[in-house]
């Protein structure tokens, strides 16, 4: 069975490995540490299960934005722990409420980031916070599919490639669907753990430490806007652009978020969140600079379950259309660099430090230049 030909067909959200009914495929990294379907022929009995399962090659069921909202949560605490206005804490303390469970990205013990399944709001906090790298998802489809046939809510958030697939692998699997709310984030693309994991020895061997303690891909303590992320190692904060800087220059992403389906107003979530960028223009006077979440609801289920919490938020209505502009992954893909290639050889070459070296001064000139001719 062959299921793509080439990696930008592949977005790795782990569907086809979850609905294979003989369990012949397996995620694996390549060189640049993305996952991809490997699938053993010893097992495999050729029923196509897995390649009819494809949202990203098959397309996904679309829904257009019914209201479209900035909101900040009242509890100032929960929105200073939260990347933006903290309305996913909201709508999950609703599910977890009634006795169901939350699905999020949440930091491994090593700083690797994948999915996991929480039922408190203890193991919810872990997935407050922005990341800038792929989650894997690992077996929380099926988990899903298992609470839901038990007759419990769930939540699971992602990126619009990850609910895609777990609604492609839901409905193949004829998975009865009233009690699952999906939250999907607008997304600038997704970078390796590989590449992440490289960068965080990279900061920890500058600080001559032991080992890193924490990290925080986006630090809120700079304020809502900019963009550091901070690690500290050995107790000790170290504070930079640099991985930032990787991340917007788009060289890390996977190859698929360059050709990504999911990038417009026609979601396959019951909400889409990102951060209310552009929200000084539309709705002058709500920022404070704590974080402003820029919620689209998409169906008719989903309004339900935020009209019943949205009690607990500051919102104001605002026109979806007018916030596609300034939210640019709402109308785009992230380009392909011209240097993708090159960059990559280097590092495969060279390693992380040498290529962060030279991408940085080669990013910084490219900036520099720009700013010259717009001059």
């Amino acid at each position: 069975m062959i299921l793509f030909d080439l990696p930008s067909k592949c977005c790795g959200c782990t569907a086809c490995m979850s609905v294979c009914p003989k369990d012949a495929i397996s995620m694996e990294p390549d060189s640049e540490g993305f996952y991809y379907p490997s699938i053993d022929d010893a097992k495999c009995v050729n029923c196509g299960k897995c390649k009819r399962v494809c949202s990203f090659q098959n397309g996904y069921n679309k829904n257009n934005v019914l209201e479209a909202f900035a909101v900040k949560h009242s509890d100032e605490k929960t929105r200073l722990t939260s990347r933006s206005g903290g309305v996913f804490i909201l709508i999950s303390d609703a599910v977890l409420e009634s006795g169901g469970s939350v699905y999020g990205a949440a930091f491994n013990d090593d700083f690797s980031v994948s999915h996991r399944r929480a039922v408190t709001k203890e193991e919810r906090d872990a997935f407050k916070g922005s990341k800038y790298v792929q989650s894997n998802p690992e077996k929380t489809f099926s988990e899903v599919k298992k609470d839901l046939e038990a007759g419990k809510p769930v939540v699971f958030s992602g990126t619009g490639c990850q609910v895609g697939g777990l609604l492609g692998f839901l409905k193949t699997t004829r998975t009865p669907l009233d009690k699952l709310y999906t939250v999907d984030l607008v997304c600038h693309g997704t970078p390796s753990n590989k590449i992440w994991l490289d960068f965080l020895n990279y900061t920890r061997k500058k600080a001559h430490a032991e080992r890193v303690t924490n990290a925080d891909f986006r630090d809120k303590s700079f304020g809502w806007a900019p963009h550091y992320e901070s690690v500290w190692t050995d107790g000790e904060k170290h504070s930079s652009k640099d991985y930032a800087m990787l991340f917007y220059a788009n060289h890390v992403l996977r190859p698929s978020c360059y050709q990504c389906i999911y990038t417009n107003c026609n979601r396959p979530s019951d909400f889409t969140l990102a951060d209310f960028w552009g929200i000084d223009n539309i709705v002058p006077g709500f920022n404070d600079d704590k974080g402003v979440s820029l919620l689209f609801v998409n169906t008719q289920k989903g309004k339900t379950l935020f009209d019943s919490v949205k009690s607990g938020c500051e919102i104001a209505e605002v026109d979806p259309q007018k916030c596609v502009k300034p939210n640019p992954n709402l109308h785009r893909t992230s380009p392909r660099p011209s240097d993708r290639d090159e960059f990559w050889k280097l590092y495969l070459d060279k390693g992380f430090d040498k290529t962060l070296k030279t991408y940085k001064r080669k990013i910084y000139a490219k900036k520099l230049k720009s700013k010259l001719h717009l001059g």
